[in-house]
Parts: structure tokens; sequence; C-alpha cells
């Protein structure tokens, strides 16, 4: 079964897919190198402006003085810090900076802070970096405020979506949650990862496409890789094989999310490192309960995103088996890619079925009540994972024994 297995993986590596492959990373290379050049300015440790690529490294060193443990006494010198900086006076007189790509060091730890106060308002912008606030009196107050913003954050969400409303007692014990999370957080740079991240999540889509393309073939009659007579030859053959190309499909699948996020780390690293994987959730992402590390978190992201591509990579073979023919399969796999992009981007809580969702910040920020108990968005997507790709299989199982080629 090994011998099989490695034979139909290897047929998967043709030319189709070696090309997707090769101009999806090249995509990602030039994607990332155009925009981040075009887009990105930071004021260095000297005061001056850098622009493009090298803005992020310099924003990295100047950054460097800020790393630490958001206590009491961080606080206190972060604000002395930046009441005589250069930054505030620069963003007092360039009031549309920060929101045009600018950055500054202090938009780490001052946007955390700023959320304490702005809660579900809070935005990128030089009106969200000041530090003029009576709660940052003492580290416990500023921590106080901190998980009430998290808690009216969470509330409005819940309110403005309107389907699952809380009750007094959920209520309850989300506050006891929100308690439980872990202060004084870890402060450090980490915009190589953010764009990371960031990129990840708009090329999701593509990957899922690319996936269409190099497995639309896997059942198909009129494919270099497809079904033929000889897989067809004996009952039992037939299932060995059968079960084999299902293997390798959903081993190419791991194998190329790998190629496809290895480029985006490297591409980001390369531009602006990888550092800041030990700063904590909360500073990437404001409302996040658990008490993850940036690593951990991205961690979970990358794990959800192989799974909702495992499930992509499941339907593009059912759909293989079903109709026999490459390019049917590829033209509806891609009418499925589309279908799942419109209903991701509309506002409804459905859309947490969506696998194209699995990539998002909302892994490590939301969740959901079943009864007294809070179950993390990720947890769900990773069930949701499983339950579609079973049902998947399945399908494809009762395929086998009515395959014909005629």
């Amino acid at each position: 079964m090994k011998d099989i297995i490695r034979l139909e993986y290897k047929k998967m590596w043709n030319k189709v897919s070696l090309i997707s492959l090769v101009a999806l990373s090249v995509l990602s290379v030039l994607f990332a190198i155009v925009t981040l050049n075009l887009q990105y300015r930071t004021i260095d440790s000297d005061g001056n402006m850098v622009k493009g690529l090298s803005s992020f490294r310099a924003l990295k060193q100047a950054s460097e003085d800020l790393e630490g443990v958001l206590d009491g006494e961080y606080i206190k010198e972060l604000i002395e810090k930046y009441d005589s900086s250069y930054e505030k006076e620069y963003l007092a007189g360039n009031r549309g900076f920060l929101g045009t790509g600018g950055m500054t060091k202090y938009i780490v730890s001052n946007y955390v802070i700023n959320y304490a106060y702005y809660g579900p308002y809070m935005s990128n912008g030089n009106e969200k970096v000041g530090l003029d606030y009576s709660f940052l009196d003492s580290e416990e107050n500023f921590y106080q405020k901190y998980k009430e913003a998290v808690l009216e954050q969470l509330l409005y969400v819940n309110e403005e979506n309107g389907l699952f409303p809380y009750s007094a007692e959920q209520i309850s014990i989300l506050e006891q949650e929100i308690q439980n999370i872990e202060t004084p957080f870890r402060i450090a740079y980490h915009m190589g990862w953010a764009n990371v991240f960031g990129y990840f999540g708009m090329e999701y889509p593509v990957f899922f496409l690319i996936l269409t393309f190099c497995l639309s073939g896997c059942y198909t009659k009129d494919s270099e890789s497809g079904v033929d007579e000889l897989t067809l030859a004996c009952a039992y053959g037939r299932k060995k094989d059968m079960q084999a190309r299902w293997i390798a499909g959903n081993l190419f699948t791991a194998s190329a999310y790998l190629i496809y996020v290895g480029v985006l780390i490297m591409v980001h690293g390369g531009i602006a490192s990888l550092h800041g994987l030990g700063a904590s959730a909360q500073t990437f992402w404001f409302e996040c309960l658990h008490n993850f590390s940036v690593g951990t978190a991205l961690l979970v992201v990358f794990f959800c995103g192989l799974a909702g591509a495992l499930v992509m990579a499941n339907l593009v073979m059912l759909v293989s088996i079903k109709v026999k023919n490459a390019k049917i399969t590829a033209a509806l796999g891609g009418m499925a890619v589309v279908l799942m992009f419109r209903q991701a981007s509309t506002y409804s809580q459905i859309k947490m079925f969506n696998p194209l969702q699995f990539k998002e910040s909302a892994l490590v920020t939301d969740f959901l009540f079943v009864g007294k108990t809070i179950i993390p968005y990720f947890a769900i997507a990773l069930f949701l994972s499983a339950a579609y790709i079973t049902v998947l299989w399945l399908g494809l199982r009762t395929s086998y024994k009515k395959y014909r080629l005629n």
C-alpha cells in the first residue's frame, strides 16, 4: 500500500501542480515586495523618515528599547519616553501619518493601552497613540480598564450580530474568563509576523484555487494522473488504488500548504524579521481570551488553515470522482471557491461554517456558548473540518465500486 501511495503522490507533482505552486510563490514574493515597498514608512531611532522595505528593519531597531513586560514601571517609563519623543511632536503636526502606512516604535505598546480606552471603537491613527489617561496611574487600574474594554467589545459584537444574545449567566461566565487573562503582557516588535498573517489571509482563497487545479484530475478519466483500465482491473486493486489516491491527495495538499506558508514566512522574515513570537497575543489581537503568545496563536491559525485546505482538497476529489472530467471538476471547484469567498465576505454568523474562514483572527478571538461552556472558534473550526472531511470521504468510498470509464 505504501508503494501505491508513493506512486500516486509522485503523479500529483505534474506540470500543472508545479507551475501552479511556482506561480503562487512568485505571486506571494512580488505582491509582498511591491505593496510593502509602496505603502510603508517609519520614523527610525534617529528621527529620520525611512521609506519602503527598509522601514521595517528600521522599526525593529528603533523598537528594541521598548521591548519588555507591560507592568507599572514600564508604563511610567513609556509615558516619560513618549511625552519627550520626536514621534509625539511629529504626529501632532502630521495627522494622517499612522493611517496611511506610517509606523513608529510606539504603535505596539501605545495601541494596547489605547484599546483599554476605546474598546470596540479602537482603530489605527494618530489619535489612538496618546497616553494621557488617568487609569495609567497604576498597573492594576490599567489592566482592569483593559478587561472592561474586552467585555465591552464582546458584548457589542454579540449585540450587533443578534443571533445568540448572551444570558445574564453567560455574561457572568464571560466576565470570569476575561479576569483569567494573564497579565502583565509582554511587548515586542512583531511586524514581520503581522505581515505573514495579513498576507496569509489575503492569499488563502488563491491557494484554494490552486488546489482545485492540482487535484481536479485525481479521479478523472481524461488526465495522465487519472483512472484507467488497469486501475479498475479487479475489485481489490480498485479499492486499494482509490484509497491510495485519497491519501496521496491529502498528503499533496499538506505539502503544498507547507510550501505556501513557508514562502510567506521566508519573504516576510527577510523583509521585516521573524522577531516577536514571545509577545503576548493580546498585543496582536486585543480581545483574545487565551493566554497565548503570538507564536502559539499563529500556530493555531496555520493549523486551522491546513484543516480548511484539506476540506477543499476532499471536495475537489469528490467532484473529480463524480464527474470524471478534469476541466469540469476545475470549473466546479473554482465556482465553489467563489461562492465561499462571497459568503465569507458577509456579516452573517453562518460564515463560521465556511472552510475559507479558517484563517481569520476569529480563530483566536471568537467563541460560542454551548450552555454554560465557552467553545473557542479554533476548536469549532477543527471539529467542522473533521466532520466535512469524513462526509466527503464517505462520498468517495461509495463511488469506488460504481466507477466506470464508459
